[in-house]
């Protein structure tokens, strides 16, 4: 069991700095033609280390869970997050968002990140887990289902993507969505704004 306590560290060290994981949710970016943006990340997060001692012991102690609980005045903390709820069993129901000028990058949680490089182009992806870290997340019980749409203005030129599905009804709404349904899966999208 002291193995299952290590593989959940270094999935947080891994993984993410806040040691949340994404579970179920639903993830928007809106990018306008000027390369300005707006996100939302509406769902439910795990904590790593405390699906590691639920697997563990079972269950949390009422100190951890307390503990969890004030974790979330430290989430509030970031003007983007606009609700952030202790569910228990290690779990938060999170609704962030926020918008970004023009060229500011952006690493929500490091649920997904949007960013741009000196030639303008933009990536939007999520983290990459290795196929170790996505075992050792699946011996926690941790696993995911959501979406993320990305919404494109009519200047964007697509350089490549791994959607699930992309634009339809003649390319009039440009939006290209991924269903994730497991921790293996990568959203990514690298586009450049033509002015």
């Amino acid at each position: 069991m002291k193995k299952i306590a290590i593989i959940a560290s270094l999935a947080c060290v891994v993984l993410l700095s806040s040691c949340l994981i994404p579970e179920r949710f639903t993830a928007k970016v809106d990018i306008q033609a000027d390369a300005s943006y707006t996100f939302v990340y509406a769902g439910t997060a795990v904590h790593g280390l405390a699906a590691a001692k639920i697997k563990k012991a079972g269950t949390l102690s009422e100190k951890d869970q307390m503990g969890l609980k004030k974790e979330t005045e430290r989430l509030l903390k970031n003007p983007d997050v606009q609700n952030a709820v202790y569910k228990g069993n290690g779990r938060y129901e999170l609704k962030i968002e926020g918008k970004r000028k023009t060229g500011q990058t952006l690493n929500m949680f490091d649920i997904f990140s949007v960013s741009t490089d000196k030639n303008g182009i933009m990536t939007i992806a999520s983290k990459e887990i290795k196929e170790k870290g996505q075992r050792e997340l699946e011996q926690l019980g941790i696993s995911v289902d959501g979406t993320l749409e990305v919404r494109l203005p009519k200047n964007a030129e697509i350089i490549s993507h791994n959607a699930s599905s992309k634009p339809s009804f003649f390319g009039l709404f440009s939006t290209y969505n991924w269903k994730i349904g497991d921790t293996g899966q990568r959203p990514m999208m690298k586009i450049k704004l033509n002015h």
